[in-house]
């Protein structure tokens, strides 16, 4: 027995996949009953269709869900409740004024409980099939070279795997739980309204995969969303149609034409890099895509979601990219794991332990398996070197100065590309063997391309060249740089796309998914973290 991602029914997952037919139907029914409510009943509506979303893949898991979500609003009452009546704090790193002694401890307790409860569930469904495996294998290797003689041979353990589901978005559960937690306890106000709280925690939109929430933010724009506007669903709906195209016409067709590459694990040179390249797009076409998807459906709510991308593939180094990709988690683990460290406070050697620790937690929080551990610790070598860099460069003009021109940002490109494709061989591969199979691959270059043909007929290459070429035009819209009748025009959100411009970009994306022939919903790669 195994961990299981999701159920052998995979009906239950398919059904409401953002790019599913499904959710397709399910959103414009939300979204008109949400603009014909107000008050509770449209808070609880939110709250409702949030649950069935969820429930829609594996029922029993909603459970879970409420419970979770009903301990962690007890708990955040029970840490506010140890304060001082007439603390107000407005910031998370300000000091909170307790009632007293006992108080300050009762707040520990609370805080306590309440990581225990949250790492500990992750923990549970996310990592113990991994811990059992480790410690049989070490109690394997015991038997067989300490404990076994050749007369009395000892056959290894077989290995007690537990039978657990790993719920859905349950990484991005825990997180936002432990924020709204740790800024509690800190002194911020809590959500005092368990709808609200609910809705914070469970809101459909950004419930699987992201991006992270903060609850302020959040729970201010619940009370306040925007108004219905033409405006309003035009960037909501540009959103899920670019998402849509990313996920459907690149990541789904790269994603199935490098699975016999990475299942193969020794391939020709020019097979590893092309794999390696192609995981690059899939991944983040499919997970950016699933970030416009939620944040373009709860725009069509009034409700803003954080960015999380920000033309990451454009970096410079590793720390550039870091601030461009998975925006909300990287801040997460800077505020909730690098800064309680220590941050850089205690001098650089501590400053680097601290920022290496980060990505390892990281690495880790992707997935119980040892290639995403080894995918955090590369980051953070690279993280630490590059700090280190940047440092020297501080201290010598003269040296910054010469990297400053072409040739130095080209080499620091081609350091950070050589770097980050040679982490996701690792983070993609099935297992550490086949990474390092993979990667002495590209040693060889004697051999032909296997992978060349799969990516020609998947039609991607011909496909992303006419999105990227109304992805320009839109670009230059907004930034007023085409000729007045195509530029943007300004509202109280900044410049969005001339309405021509829009339904272009719409009927392109439409066409282009069509001509990507999709004939199933394929689950988002960041559902299984």
């Amino acid at each position: 027995m195994t961990t299981v991602v999701c159920p052998s029914s995979s009906s239950f997952l398919a059904f409401m996949i953002f790019s599913s037919i499904q959710y397709l139907l399910f959103l414009p029914i939300v979204v008109f009953l949400y603009w014909r409510t107000k008050g509770s009943v449209r808070l609880w509506l939110v709250v409702l269709s949030s649950l069935f979303f969820y429930m829609s893949w594996f029922p029993i898991y909603g459970l879970l869900l409420i419970a979770l979500v009903t301990a962690n609003w007890v708990l955040g009452l029970k840490i506010r409740d140890c304060f001082e009546k007439s603390t107000t704090v407005t910031s998370a790193d300000a000091l909170a004024v307790f009632k007293s002694e006992a108080g300050k401890k009762r707040a520990k307790i609370y805080f306590g409980l309440g990581l225990l409860l949250n790492i500990g569930a992750l923990c549970y469904y996310k990592y113990t099939n991994f811990l059992i495996d480790n410690v049989w294998g070490v109690v394997n290797l015991v038997r067989e070279h300490i404990l076994s003689t050749p007369a009395a041979p000892l056959a290894p353990l077989t290995i007690p795997f537990a039978n657990i589901v790993l719920p859905l978005g349950i990484s991005f559960f825990v997180f936002e739980f432990v924020h709204y937690l740790y800024d509690v306890f800190k002194g911020n106000e809590p959500i005092r309204s368990f709808g609200e709280f609910s809705a914070f925690a469970a809101f459909f939109p950004s419930q699987i995969a992201g991006p992270v929430k903060r609850y302020q933010d959040f729970n201010f724009r619940l009370r306040h969303p925007e108004t219905w506007s033409s405006g309003l669903a035009f960037e909501g709906g540009a959103l899920i149609a670019q998402g849509m195209f990313k996920k459907v016409a690149i990541a789904d067709p790269l994603g199935a034409a490098i699975v016999p590459s990475f299942a193969a694990g020794t391939v020709p040179g020019i097979d590893a890099v092309l794999a390696a390249w192609c995981f690059a797009i899939q991944l983040y076409c499919d997970f950016s895509g699933y970030t416009d998807i939620g944040r373009g459906s709860a725009l069509l709510l009034g409700i803003r979601l954080p960015v999380n991308f920000n033309l990451p593939y454009l970096t410079k180094d590793v720390v550039d990219f870091w601030r461009r990709w998975h925006i909300s988690l990287s801040t997460w683990l800077r505020d909730y794991v690098y800064i309680p460290l220590g941050g850089s406070r205690n001098g650089r050697w501590l400053g680097l332990r601290n920022t290496f620790l980060t990505m390892v937690v990281c690495g880790l929080w992707h997935g119980a398996h040892w290639n995403y551990v080894l995918f955090g610790v590369m980051h953070g070598i690279a993280m630490c070197v590059n700090q280190l860099w940047r440092e020297l460069l501080k201290n010598h003009p003269v040296v910054a100065k010469v990297t400053e021109n072409a040739a130095g940002a080209t080499i620091a490109r081609a350091l950070f590309w050589a770097t980050y494709l040679s982490s996701l061989i690792i983070f993609r591969a099935p297992d550490l063997s086949h990474a390092g199979a993979m990667l002495a691959s590209l040693a060889d270059w004697q051999q032909s391309s296997n992978l060349i043909e799969p990516l020609v007929r998947s039609g991607v290459g011909p496909i992303a060249t006419v999105y990227l070429m109304f992805w320009g035009i839109t670009e230059l819209a907004s930034k007023g740089k085409l000729p007045r009748f195509l530029n943007a025009s300004e509202n109280k959100h900044g410049l969005l796309f001339n309405p021509s411009v829009r339904m272009a970009s719409w009927t392109a994306a439409v066409l282009l998914i069509a001509a990507a022939k999709p004939t199933e919903a394929v689950p988002f790669v960041y559902f299984q973290f």
